[in-house]
């Protein structure tokens, strides 16, 4: 009896183990299958690699440096312990932070970033189960704090935070590919040819219309008059007239993209574009030529300035010199405020406002930038009986410096008003095909030629000849600018106070065939200058000056103009 229990029980023993291994393979292959391939193949990310940002001429902005990264998988580690002083040991990292990391109860966590190579190395020999290191791209700006405010940075992951990095981040961060990879038991890689790979597509290259040599003679100057008038903030553009391609740009106070999380979201502000400000007499030109567009005034019509005491209403206006009679042409040659309050005057509210608007005042210029600013021109119907002289003057209307270099360079190359551009294409990051950014209208004709070449651009060489530009004169060039000197609103008093002014230059050359155009803006400098003639108008002169003797070494002479007619 027992030897058949016994193979009953048997019977009975085989017979559980088939249907076991049955449902197994049959009704739970499916399940048990991929449970084994997530053991056995692993798919490995192959990041793409970030697009680089160059200048006009190709040199490197911002680009990505190879790097790598240690991670782990939790759930794999068995002797988390063991591992922890392991990795520690090799990374130079505290032992319990570690630990309680790879305590977390998931299936991905970082270890360390951007290692170096004996570090990697140390990684490798270790050999651990369930730790790997992942190839990636750390963001590095070789030229630091130049250009910084434009190029922005990344975070740790690459993705951009601000400026083009942020602006142009989709078209430069292009998208990771795959591979899938074996493990054997103990989840060591074993890599075969006949897996999976999906290739990354690389980011695209951005390609600006900066000038890098131009870019440094900018904030060099910048940084003299920043060290030197100690202002709340100092900015200064270069732009080509021609085609409203900015050359060159920053602000002061500035910081180093490397080392970004060192900064104050001030010194990160660009403030070319963020920041409206009341510009003063450099609003003059603009006004007049404006109004000179309409037909409102001549400008050779004269207009008594009242030696320089007039009463309008309740406010007295004053000129720095007395004058009698000037023509118009003479009242922006001198900056007459009297005189451009009569200006005012002569062409009425909507004339003023209408002159003002051929500039685009009052809108965002539309520049790939983010964070730009509109700045604030009111419609005439809600202006005060005191509204259009003070206009005239520069008040009661806010603009950024990227705004009024725009308007300077419409007077400069004709009358033509340019959409500012600072990306001129982009370079495909898989098959290197150069691709032009799509091309807006060619410009807006707001002035007429005589206008702005023939009564303005003699009138802005004046201002530097003979009034209160000239310490922004260049030996061997024309140069034709408008000084301003505004005072700044007192957030803390009613009216403007005694919080100092802002000083600025816009100033272009060779005046007759204008290649470049720089504005200076300094806001508050103290030590007592403050007039825009000492304070701005010689740093608009230097770069003036500098950038034109490179032009000349880079290019040659063509002609009496001192550039030659190719692009910069």
């Amino acid at each position: 009896m027992r030897p058949y229990v016994f193979v009953i029980a048997l019977f009975v023993i085989y017979l559980v183990l088939a249907l076991q291994l049955g449902r197994v393979q049959i009704l739970e292959h499916d399940k048990y299958q991929k449970l084994a391939d997530r053991q056995h193949y692993k798919r490995v990310e192959i990041p793409a690699h970030r697009g680089s940002i160059l200048d006009r001429s190709g040199k490197i902005l911002a680009h990505s440096i190879e790097t790598h990264s240690i991670y782990a998988n939790p759930q794999e580690i068995e002797d988390k312990a063991s591992v922890s002083e392991k990795l520690a040991s090799a990374l130079g990292l505290d032992v319990s932070r570690i630990q309680k990391v790879l305590d977390k109860d998931k299936k991905f966590v970082w270890i360390k970033r951007d290692v170096g190579k004996k570090e990697v190395q140390a990684v490798e020999e270790l050999d651990l189960a369930g730790v790997d290191i992942q190839q990636e791209g750390r963001r590095s700006y070789p030229c630091g704090k130049l250009l910084s405010q434009v190029l922005g940075f990344v975070d740790v992951d690459g993705k951009g935070l601000e400026g083009l990095e942020l602006a142009f981040d989709r078209e430069l961060t292009g998208r990771p590919g795959y591979k899938v990879v074996n493990r054997d038991g103990k989840q060591r890689v074993i890599f075969k040819t006949e897996n999976p790979c999906i290739p990354p597509v690389n980011g695209d290259n951005i390609v600006l219309t900066v000038d890098l040599a131009l870019q440094y003679i900018l904030e060099e100057e910048l940084d003299k008059v920043f060290e030197h008038r100690k202002p709340l903030s100092a900015t200064a553009i270069a732009m080509d007239p021609a085609t409203g391609e900015i050359l060159a740009l920053s602000s002061r106070p500035t910081f180093d993209p490397n080392f970004f999380t060192l900064s104050s979201a001030d010194q990160r502000r660009n403030r070319a574009i963020t920041d409206s400000y009341e510009p003063g007499s450099v609003i003059k030109p603009l006004v007049v030529s404006g109004v000179l567009q309409q037909g409102l005034i001549s400008s050779k019509e004269v207009i008594f300035c009242h030696n320089g005491v007039y009463q309008i209403g309740r406010r007295t206006l004053r000129d720095v010199h007395p004058y009698g009679n000037l023509t118009v042409e003479e009242i922006v040659v001198n900056s007459s405020n009297i005189g451009m309050s009569k200006v005012a005057a002569k062409s009425g509210d909507k004339g003023m406002y209408e002159a003002l608007r051929l500039f685009d005042l009052g809108r965002p210029t539309g520049i790939n930038l983010p964070g730009e600013a509109g700045g604030m021109l009111r419609h005439y119907k809600k202006w005060t009986s005191y509204s259009g002289a003070s206009i005239a003057m520069g008040y009661e209307v806010t603009a950024t410096p990227l705004q009024m270099i725009t308007a300077y360079c419409a007077i400069a190359n004709g009358g033509t008003l340019l959409k500012p551009k600072i990306i001129t294409a982009t370079v495909d990051g898989g098959d290197g095909a150069t691709k032009k950014l799509s091309e807006r209208a060619p410009g807006r004709q707001i002035l007429a030629r005589d206008v702005a070449a023939g009564v303005m651009t003699p009138v802005l060489t004046r201002v530097v000849d003979e009034g209160t530009g000239k310490s922004a004169a260049v030996e061997g060039y024309k140069v034709a600018g408008k000084t301003g000197t505004a005072k700044r609103i007192d957030t803390t008093a009613k009216g403007y106070g005694n919080a100092g002014y802002v000083s600025s230059f816009i100033g272009y050359a060779p005046a007759d065939k204008p290649r470049i155009c720089v504005l200076v803006m300094v806001n508050k400098p103290s030590g007592g200058a403050y007039y825009g003639g000492t304070v701005a108008a010689p740093v608009v002169g230097e770069i003036l000056r500098r950038s034109l003797n490179h032009m000349e070494s880079i290019a040659g002479l063509s002609d009496g103009s001192g550039i030659n007619k190719k692009t910069i």
